[in-house]
Formats: structure tokens, sequence, C-alpha cells
């Protein structure tokens, strides 16, 4: 129906970003806004590639909405490189997650030859949410729920290969609500605390992360 994964895939991209840096991660995103990072396919693929070998991450995840021409084939995959042991460990600890909070069928954990699994310098992976091509899951893809149950099993499955411990959401945590969207804050010594992504593309504002200078813009 015109769903576009890049739409839904820098949604969900942000989405992982401010959970893992709740907990204290820094995060590299290749792209943090509808643009090209290249004039061609594999040139834009190469560049992701050389900004995590540069910035000498601890591992590298890429975000996909899956397609076929069968309009039928539906589930969840996570790939990592061919013979590559820690990048595995990592596609295992996503995939186990996506299955369990998406509950989309398991399509396994396979090996591939992408550019960004094979040009990357640390553990890659790629995970294939769902089919945009299949009607149902195109629709489960659209919703801003299902994207943060994606963002958050993507999240735990990074912060459990790192070791990392997430910021658990408590029951009692406040709403903010902006228009007709809700966002889950926290309190931390009588104030409330809230993603500032979530909350100022609520507002219709533009947020841009430099992680040289570790700053936030909101434009």
């Amino acid at each position: 129906s015109g769903v576009q994964e890049k739409v839904v895939t820098l949604a969900v991209a942000q989405k992982v970003a401010d959970i893992l840096r709740s907990a204290g991660m820094d995060v590299l995103l290749t792209r943090d806004a509808d643009k090209h990072l290249g004039s061609t396919t594999s040139t834009d693929l190469s560049a992701r590639a050389k900004i995590a070998n540069q910035a000498g991450v601890d591992c590298f995840v890429s975000i996909h909405c899956n397609s076929a021409t069968n309009s039928k084939a539906q589930g969840t995959e996570t790939y990592c490189y061919k013979g590559a042991n820690e990048a595995r460990k990592l596609a295992e600890a996503i995939q186990k997650y996506l299955i369990g909070d998406l509950g989309r069928p398991d399509r396994g954990v396979k090996e591939a030859n992408f550019a960004v699994l094979r040009e990357t310098a640390m553990p890659a992976s790629l995970a294939e949410l769902a089919f945009i091509s299949n009607p149902t899951e195109e629709g489960l893809l659209e919703n801003p729920n299902f994207q943060e149950k994606a963002a958050q099993a993507i999240a735990q499955g990074i912060a459990d290969y790192l070791g990392v411990k997430l910021v658990e959401k408590a029951n009692d945590a406040p709403k903010i609500c902006v228009g007709n969207k809700v966002f889950d804050g926290i309190i931390i010594d009588g104030t409330t605390y809230v993603a500032v992504r979530a909350l100022a593309e609520a507002l219709g504002r533009k947020v841009v992360w430099d992680s040289k200078t570790r700053t936030v813009t909101i434009e």
C-alpha cells in the first residue's frame, strides 16, 4: 500500500539508539534522517561500513524490512557473515528477542555475503523485521507499537551480546502525552525524563546527534 522500508527502519533505529543511550551506551547512527550516503547502492553500503570501521565500534547492526515476489512470504530472520562466530552470537541474540517480542514466524539466523556484513571490521548482523511485501506484515511494520517492540528486541539483543543491562521500565512509569502520542517516562529524584528524540519529533522538531561532540541539537 506504499509503506516505505526507509521510513520504518529509520524510526526503529532511532528508537534502538534512544534505548541503548539510556543505558549509558555510545550509539552511532549511519543516518539520522532520510538521506543517501553514496550515489549508488554499493557506495551507500560501503559508506556505512566505513563509518563503523573508522569509529571503532563494538558491533554493527543493520535494520531492514524483507521483501519477496510471493506476497505470502512472512516472518523474521537475522543474518551474519559466513564463518564469523562473534557475529553469529550477535545475530542469535537479536533474533531470539525479535521472535519473542514480535511473534512472527521464526526464519532463523542465516549467513550471507552482504556488504555491511562483509566490509565491517567488527561483529555485524542484519535484521529483517518482517516482509513489507506481505499485506499483513506491511501493516504491522507501519504500526508504531510494532516498531517499538522491534526496537526493544534489537536493543536487548545488542545489550545481551555486549553484557550491558538495559534500564527497565517500571510498571508505574509516568506517561507523557503529546497529542495522540503517548511515551513512557522515568522519574529520578522527582523529575520526569523522556527520550528527547521521541518528544521533540512528536512536537514537529528535528533532532540531530553529533557523536563527536556528544551534542543533541533540536531544530
